[in-house]
């Protein structure tokens, strides 16, 4: 193994898959992609891709040096780079003050850093069918609070006063 070979090291953040250990992909910075990506594991992505991206089980993070001119489907989306196409995330999505997106994002949680930029349309439904739970099973809805007398910690001060 030479000296610039890291791929059997193990480095924080990056760990060896001796199958105790999820793996992160990552895409460096000097990587162009032209096509579709998708795969079963979380993917950082600090190099331009253009094409559909689908993770549907995992987190993709766009570093600050990833450019993506594509729709990205993820469990997760983080964004410190640039998008341009729709974002949809199972659980999540958030955009970091470094972030700039440029079309829609949906999603259950959106989150929008002071200082990103973004133009689109967001939609924050939740679907009936996420992640674990199966197509077709009914999800649980929200049942309204029954109606109650609002009740005051305070007692409601005497109108009449008593004369001394």
């Amino acid at each position: 193994m030479s000296d610039n070979d890291t791929s059997s090291r193990f480095t924080p953040g990056n760990p060896v898959d001796n199958g105790d250990v999820e793996i992160t992909a990552h895409i460096g910075h000097a990587v162009v992609i032209n096509g579709d990506l998708s795969g079963k594991e979380d993917l950082i992505i600090n190099g331009t891709v253009e094409g559909a991206v689908d993770f549907l089980e995992n987190k993709i993070v766009i570093g600050k040096k990833g450019r993506v001119n594509a729709n990205v489907t993820a469990r997760s989306i983080v964004v410190e780079g640039e998008v341009k196409g729709e974002l949809r995330g199972s659980e999540q999505v958030i955009i970091k003050p470094t972030g700039r997106v440029f079309g829609d994002i949906r999603a259950p949680r959106v989150t929008l850093n002071d200082g990103c930029q973004f133009k689109g349309l967001v939609d924050m439904e939740e679907k009936p069918h996420g992640p674990g739970l199966k197509p077709g099973a009914k999800a649980a809805t929200a049942q309204p609070f029954p109606k109650r007398p609002m009740a005051s910690a305070d007692p409601k001060p005497s109108l009449s006063r008593r004369k001394r």
